[in-house]
């Protein structure tokens, strides 16, 4: 199980580095995207908007509205790789779990996304002006449990993708749609349990409050892990029966 793990990891920095100008670029797309999102709102909401603490929790939210795309796509687009490489079927014969091997890559797709978004964060704070207050542990922990949700997520993509093989215009649907709520505030109980939306909620107030992990009241853990876990168990429920159609309609390995 580690060597799958450390696979990943090593897989991960290798195409990294290998295709480096695809990363910038996408690092580019992000901020400009982000700057044109940030200035409008500052533009459309004058005087009253910039004394507030909207931009702020625009910041935070944005990234994570990154890193849940980037989590939720890391598993959808994995499978859609493989079945184009003709490697899918290979990597489903392995002694380890399919589902298994989707978590380590998610694993490694956290680390690098954790290691440029939090970077981008600050620096997108420091050029606008803003002022972020963040907590190491109570980051981490709020982008790893919310970040199982979007794996639950992924899960249910990658199971689509088995099946019906490409899917990238769905995929674009749910990655805009989830700026809904990631983005933008309410105390409504089931916009709270979408994915990821109790995590971006927690994540804005310590940013723009510096509240600590222990500070948040129970209630708002709970939220959070239920969130996480129902995600997480429905996604690969989901998953299973879609690969047991592939599997039985004998279309794995097509594409």
């Amino acid at each position: 199980m580690f060597n799958a793990l450390m696979a990943n990891i090593v897989k991960f920095w290798l195409e990294f580095k290998r295709y480096y100008f695809n990363t910038i670029s996408g690092v580019a797309t992000l901020l400009i995207f982000f700057y044109f999102m940030f200035f409008g709102i500052k533009a459309i909401g004058g005087a009253n908007i910039s004394s507030g603490d909207t931009l702020e929790g625009m910041i935070v939210g944005y990234f994570m509205w990154t890193m849940f795309i980037f989590s939720f796509q890391g598993v959808a687009w994995g499978i859609i790789e493989e079945a184009q490489r003709g490697t899918l079927e290979q990597v489903f014969m392995s002694p380890i779990a399919f589902e298994y091997q989707m978590l380590f890559r998610m694993v490694s797709d956290f680390i690098f996304n954790v290691w440029l978004a939090v970077p981008l964060m600050y620096f997108v704070a420091f050029t606008t002006k803003r002022q972020l207050s963040f907590d190491l542990p109570t980051l981490l922990y709020l982008l790893i449990v919310g970040t199982i949700s979007a794996l639950g997520v992924g899960m249910v993509l990658g199971g689509i993708a088995l099946v019906f093989k490409r899917i990238s215009s769905f995929i674009q649907i749910v990655t805009f749609g989830s700026l809904a709520f990631t983005m933008f505030d309410s105390s409504q109980l089931w916009y709270r349990l979408l994915p990821m939306s109790q995590a971006a909620q927690m994540m804005k107030k310590m940013a723009t409050t510096g509240t600590r992990l222990y500070q948040f009241p129970f209630s708002d853990h709970l939220l959070l892990w239920l969130a996480a876990t129902l995600y997480l168990f429905v996604g690969i429920l989901i998953f299973r029966i879609f690969e047991r159609h592939a599997m039985i309609s004998g279309t794995l390995s097509q594409y």
